[in-house]
C-alpha cells in the first residue's frame, strides 16, 4: 500500500467510522429517518427471502440501525487498514445506500432552505458512494482476477499451438526413424509445454487460481487430444510402411519362384537332349 492510497483511504473511512459509533451508541437518533424506510424494506425483505432467512430479519428499526453502524465501523476499518479493503469498500457501498435514502430525502422537504441542505446532503453521500464503489475495484496496480485467468487462457492456447507444432515437426523428422520414437517426441513436447503453460498460469496469483484452473484443464484437453492425432497419424503411417514392405517382399519372392520354375524347365530339357544324344552315340558303337 501506497503513502498515497493509504492518506486517502483513511480520510474516507472516518466518515464512517464515526457515523457507524455514533448509529450504534445512540440509535434513537436516525429511528425517525429509518423507520419510514425500514416499513416498506423489512416486509418485502421477509416476503421474498426464505424462511430460513427470513426469521432472523429484525423488525426493530433500532437494531436494524445499529446493525447498519456496526456493518459501516467493520467496513471503515477494514478500509482504512488495508486488510480486507475490497470487501470493506463492498460493504460500505451496501449501507451507504439505504443511509442516503433514510436521512436525506430532499424530494420530501416542502420548505426551499431544508430542500437544498437536503439535496447537498444528498449529492455528497452519492460522491462517497463512488469513492467507496472505486476502492472496491482498486487492485493497486496490479491485473485483476478476470484479466490474469484471460491472459492464462491465452498463454495456455499459445503454448498448445507450439505444442502442436512441434510434435508435427518430430513426426516428420523421424518418419523413416522407430515410429515409437516419434510417437515419444510429439508426446514429450506436448507434456513440456503444457506443463510450462499451466505453471504460468498457476504463478499468477492465488485469487485466479481458481478460474484459471478451468482454462489451463481446457487447454489440457486439447493437447491432449492432439497427441493422440498425432500418435494415430504416426500408427497409421507405420502400418502403410509395413504393408509396402510385406507387398514388395512378395514381389520377390514370386519372381525367385518363377525363375526357380524356368531354370528346372531348361535343366530337364537340356538332360532329356543329352540322353538322347548318348542313346544315338551308343547304337552307333554297336553298330
Amino acid at each position: 500500500m501506497t503513502l498515497l492510497r493509504a492518506v486517502g483511504r483513511t480520510m474516507m473511512s472516518s466518515y464512517f467510522v464515526f457515523s457507524g459509533i455514533r448509529a450504534i451508541r445512540k440509535p434513537e437518533d436516525f429511528v425517525a429517518d429509518a423507520q419510514p424506510l425500514t416499513d416498506r424494506l423489512v416486509p418485502a425483505a421477509k416476503r421474498f427471502a426464505p424462511d430460513e432467512v427470513a426469521e432472523f430479519i429484525p423488525e426493530d428499526t433500532a437494531m436494524l440501525v445499529r446493525i447498519n453502524g456496526a456493518v459501516q465501523v467493520a467496513g471503515g476499518l477494514a478500509l482504512a487498514t488495508g486488510k480486507g479493503r475490497r470487501l470493506g469498500a463492498g460493504l460500505l457501498a451496501l449501507s451507504l445506500v439505504p443511509t442516503t435514502i433514510a436521512r436525506h430525502p430532499f424530494w420530501s422537504k416542502s420548505d426551499p432552505d431544508e430542500r437544498v441542505h437536503e439535496r447537498q446532503q444528498f449529492i455528497k453521500n452519492v460522491g462517497l458512494l463512488g469513492g467507496v464503489i472505486i476502492a472496491s475495484r482498486d487492485t493497486e496496480g496490479k491485473p485483476g482476477i478476470v484479466w490474469r485467468a484471460n491472459e492464462g487462457r491465452e498463454l495456455a492456447v499459445r503454448r498448445t499451438r507450439k505444442a502442436k507444432k512441434n510434435a508435427k515437426k518430430a513426426l516428420k523428422k523421424n518418419r523413416g526413424k522407430d515410429t515409437a520414437a516419434a510417437i515419444g517426441t510429439g508426446l514429450t513436447a506436448v507434456s513440456e509445454v503444457l506443463g510450462e503453460a499451466v505453471e504460468e498460469v498457476v504463478a499468477e496469483g492465488r485469487k485466479a487460481r481458481k478460474q484459471a484452473a478451468k482454462r489451463a484443464k481446457e487447454a489440457r484437453r486439447e493437447a491432449t487430444k492432439r497427441a493422440e492425432e498425432a500418435q494415430k497419424a504416426a500408427r497409421r503411417s507405420a502400418k502403410k510402411g509395413a504393408k509396402k514392405v510385406r507387398k514388395s517382399t512378395g514381389d520377390v519372392q514370386k519372381k525367385a519362384l518363377s525363375a526357380a520354375e524356368d531354370a528346372g524347365k531348361n535343366v530337364r530339357k537340356f538332360t532329356g537332349e543329352a540322353k538322347a544324344q548318348l542313346g544315338e552315340h551308343i547304337q552307333l558303337g554297336q553298330n
